[in-house]
């Protein structure tokens, strides 16, 4: 797979290097970056499954730049930390997919790409699965407020109002929570003031 990649360093030669390392093990750069403001204008213009970032990006820093792509859930980020600048390890483990020790090896430039791909893939099915199991629960809710007023109306047990929701949908052919929305709209609209 051919993975769509923005580097950004503030050293020419490191950029040269990372591109080659990078084409050489079969990625494509879509855009590189000698300030964390252009990285980030790179990102969203060409939106990457990668981003590595030089630690030492003049403008926005790298940590900076990753916490921003983090936060926005624009593309997972790969902080290139120098020696001597372990301290920025600890800081980077919240908002970068992973971090490299310079002098790095091609391989672990690999592994680094891969496992920021995949752990940001993760957390997009995880954020997506969120959204749904939050859309279910206010649904739910929804048929539950509708239910109370079809047993309170019309004296409906709680088996018969779910039916008449059910049933309702079904025959207009549309989902539960629409009908339950329909209830407690048509309820709010007859209520006596």
């Amino acid at each position: 797979m051919q993975r769509r990649i923005v580097i950004a360093s503030g050293d020419n030669n490191e950029l040269t290097q990372l591109r080659q390392i990078i084409t050489r093990q079969g990625y494509r750069v879509v855009a590189e970056a000698t300030s964390g403001m252009n990285a980030l204008k790179a990102v969203r213009s060409t939106t990457p499954e990668v981003v590595l970032l030089d630690d030492r990006l003049p403008v926005l820093d790298g940590m900076q730049v990753a916490k921003i792509l983090t936060e926005e859930h624009l593309a997972p980020a790969i902080l290139m930390i120098s020696q001597g600048n372990k301290g920025l390890v600890e800081r980077a483990r919240d908002v970068t997919a992973a971090f490299l020790m310079r002098p790095y090896l091609d391989d672990h430039l690999y592994a680094a790409i891969e496992s920021a791909a995949a752990s940001h893939r993760r957390i997009v099915q995880l954020h997506e699965r969120l959204n749904e199991l939050q859309e279910t629960i206010k649904s739910r809710k929804i048929i539950e407020r509708a239910k109370g007023i079809l047993i309170k109306q019309r004296g409906f047990s709680e088996e018969q109002a779910y039916k008449m929701i059910q049933q309702t949908a079904m025959k207009k052919r549309t989902s539960m929570k629409a009908v339950a929305e329909a209830i407690i709209t048509n309820y709010e609209i007859s209520k006596p003031l």
